[in-house]
C-alpha cells in the first residue's frame, strides 16, 4: 500500500510539472501585453481566474499603492480601466 501511495505521488507530481503556468488570456492583444508589462514587471503574473471578478478592484488598487511606493509610473485612468475589464472578464 505504501509503495502504491508513493507511485501515485510521483505520477501526480510529474503531471503538475508538465502542466506549467497557464498562458495569459487573449495572448498577443494590446491589453494582455499591458497586463504582462505592467503587472509582470514586479512579480509573477497571476492568472486572472485566480480571483473572482469582485476581488480585482481591491487587488488592483493595492498593486497601484505598491507601484507608487516603488516609484513606478502610475496607471492612467484608461489603462486602469482596461486592465480591470480584462481581469474581471477572465476572473473565476
Amino acid at each position: 500500500m505504501k509503495s502504491l501511495l508513493c507511485l501515485l505521488t510521483i505520477l501526480l507530481s510529474g503531471l503538475a510539472a508538465c502542466a506549467g503556468p497557464q498562458p495569459v488570456p487573449e495572448a498577443g492583444t494590446p491589453t494582455a501585453a499591458a497586463f504582462e508589462a505592467r503587472c509582470g514587471s514586479c512579480h509573477a503574473l497571476p492568472h486572472p481566474a485566480r480571483h473572482r471578478a469582485e476581488e480585482w478592484p481591491h487587488l488592483l488598487a493595492l498593486m497601484e499603492r505598491r507601484m507608487a511606493e516603488r516609484g513606478l509610473a502610475p496607471l492612467s485612468d484608461g489603462e486602469r480601466q482596461r486592465l480591470l475589464d480584462y481581469l474581471q472578464r477572465h476572473a473565476r
